[in-house]
């Protein structure tokens, strides 16, 4: 609360001090200003500010003022100069939450060639599929994601689901059942089991 009215002085005495905008955004920022903030941050990159966590401050400022497009755009403009795990996490979910599914997929891919043995990105990469109605791919990166980790008991009973669809009923059977085995309390896979065994035989 006291920081903001003299860095307000300090701009109109010095406009082109591109700090004390960065400043200025900063306080605006801690307030709960992200309008402000938002407007302060660009001022400051206008006028040359070299801070690496500008770019940062200011996508989070656009995200707190509900400027999703505007978020997108400066986590893009990251990720294409420096592509961090970071960044690259910040901005899928950004995606997910446009339900820009394709967009998604090519980020989770750009994960998995930072980290090829972090498991979980292959089993979201499967979710993303899965909501785009691929059900081959989602399969094949559910697969994948426990190849890396076969004690997620979770992305067992995922795999299991994704087996229901395409009416692969055995491979369902087997997926929920070692669910259940890595976990008891697992109650989707629980229920699943004896349902699938009577498909089954109701196939036979």
């Amino acid at each position: 609360d006291a920081a903001v009215p003299l860095y307000e002085k300090m701009v109109k005495m010095s406009p082109r001090k591109a700090d004390l905008h960065l400043r200025l955004g900063m306080a605006y920022a801690e307030l709960k200003k992200p309008d402000r903030a938002a407007a302060s941050y660009q001022t400051a990159i206008r006028l040359g500010a070299k801070d690496p966590r500008i770019q940062q401050n200011l996508a989070q400022a656009y995200s707190q003022a509900g400027k999703r497009k505007e978020t997108i755009a400066i986590y893009e403009k990251m990720a294409a100069t420096k592509p961090t795990a970071e960044i690259l996490n910040v901005l899928v979910e950004a995606y997910m939450e446009e339900k820009l599914y394709d967009k998604a997929i090519v980020t989770y891919r750009k994960l998995i060639e930072l980290n090829p043995k972090k498991a979980a990105i292959y089993s979201s990469l499967a979710y993303v599929y899965g909501l785009k109605g691929d059900v081959d791919r989602q399969i094949a990166y559910y697969r994948m994601s426990l190849r890396l980790d076969p004690e997620d008991d979770e992305v067992y009973g995922n795999l299991g689901v994704a087996y229901e669809k395409k009416g692969l009923f055995p491979d369902a059977l087997e997926a929920y059942t070692k669910a259940f085995e890595l976990n008891p309390d697992a109650t989707r896979a629980a229920r699943k089991i004896p349902e699938l065994r009577i498909r089954i035989m109701q196939q036979k």
